[in-house]
């Protein structure tokens, strides 16, 4: 639905809802507009959980009475920041919320678990885009409607069941595909060999664009199915070392070689290597 933030919020409270402002809480914005809030009036996610360290610094939920306010009306002229979203509540109780959102934070298996950036308006929208509407309430909880900044303009979105809803499993917004993944882990990886092997990705960059490099190697991972991190590692690392001249492996399958059993193949290789050389 194409409208303004302004027709938004009119619309909403035309309908008799509360407006709620989703906020990164690193937002330059965040402390003018606690400064003139209640504690009634916001809540700071991450208080009170296993991540409650993080609470200076975690999202935040404010009611929105006036839609007027300075610094809100600056973060509208801001949406590329990428500071939060809006939501329109049936009340100004933002318990059921915060409850909602503190149900879905933490992502993966115990030990490894990560934080799920509901509060940044891409994390929204990639969910939203992707999820069928079957599976909005489940995701939205007792948002009635939200009003975010995606692909260059203003979205909004109904919630087709506003309330109470478990925690689906798996939950489908966790299965949405990143479309910066790639990107991310490249950086990554460049990070890792300029910070571990500097020498030998200097050595590489005298004759070859390591962007370019990786990512061929990346996407020989991804043919393998090499998908693990010490797999990633692995391959990265000796293809480097091959691009600069030391060591030779032969790396490709057999046929009707699974994956696992391939990786683990060529690490008995290049071991085994490496036992010669020393007793040489």
């Amino acid at each position: 639905m194409a409208l303004t933030p302004g027709q938004w919020m009119a619309q909403q409270q035309q309908a008799g809802h509360w407006l709620c402002l989703i906020l990164n809480g690193e937002s330059e914005a965040s402390h003018s507009l606690l400064a003139t809030r209640t504690v009634s009036q916001y809540c700071n996610v991450y208080s009170g959980t296993v991540v409650g360290e993080l609470a200076t610094k975690g999202p935040l939920i404010l009611l929105l009475e006036h839609a007027n306010e300075p610094e809100f009306a600056r973060l509208l002229q801001q949406p590329e920041l990428n500071w939060g979203w809006l939501g329109s509540l049936p009340s100004d109780d933002l318990s059921d919320v915060t409850r909602h959102w503190r149900e879905r934070l933490l992502v993966g298996l115990a030990g490894s678990q990560v934080l799920y950036r509901f509060h940044d308006n891409r994390t929204l929208a990639r969910a939203l885009n992707h999820l069928p509407a079957q599976a909005w309430p489940a995701f939205l909880g007792p948002l009635i409607s939200v009003c975010y900044w995606h692909d260059q303009r203003w979205n909004c979105g109904n919630n087709p069941a506003p309330g109470e809803h478990a925690v689906p499993d798996p939950a489908p917004w966790l299965e949405v595909p990143n479309p910066q993944s790639g990107a991310i882990l490249q950086a990554n990886i460049l990070r890792y060999l300029l910070a571990e092997h500097s020498e030998d990705l200097c050595r590489l960059a005298e004759y070859q664009a390591p962007k370019v490099w990786l990512a061929q190697v990346l996407e020989q991972a991804r043919i393998w199915q090499w998908e693990a991190p010490e797999q990633l590692e692995f391959l990265v690392v000796q293809r480097l070392l091959e691009a600069c001249g030391e060591g030779v492996i032969h790396w490709q399958p057999v046929a009707g070689e699974l994956a696992v059993d391939h990786f683990q193949r060529v690490v008995e290789q290049w071991r085994r290597v490496q036992g010669a050389n020393r007793d040489a």
